[in-house]
């Protein structure tokens, strides 16, 4: 795989930090590998710092990843994620916010922190 997830559990949420190459594949298993460590920690509260991820190898990688995210979580999980503005475009974040998720993309980890603990 060519994406790594570091986790790290704080008393209010589940931090994962991913880095490596976007690629679909990879990041299905990884979306799906966060999810089975949540509901280890028995925690519904996800941060993602994306910062160390490369841009998606194509668009349709940014849409599968939206749509994986709300195949995963219903909306009982809420997940912020954060990473450089310049590889943000809300296009993952838009298809699964209209798939039912609970999700939120960010430019900065304290206004990620703060939406997701609001």
């Amino acid at each position: 795989m060519n994406i790594s997830i570091e986790f790290n559990k704080t008393p209010k949420y589940l931090v994962a930090k991913v880095s490596g190459r976007w690629l679909t594949t990879d990041a299905l298993e990884s979306i799906e590998a966060i999810k089975n460590e949540a509901n280890t920690q028995k925690i519904n509260h996800i941060l993602l710092d994306l910062q160390d991820l490369s841009l998606p190898d194509n668009e349709m990688t940014r849409f599968f990843s939206g749509e994986k995210i709300s195949n995963a979580f219903d909306y009982s999980f809420k997940i912020a994620a954060y990473s450089q503005r310049e590889k943000i475009n809300r296009f993952a974040e838009t298809v699964a916010v209209n798939r039912g998720a609970n999700f939120k993309v960010f430019d900065c980890e304290s206004d990620a922190i703060n939406w997701l603990q609001s």
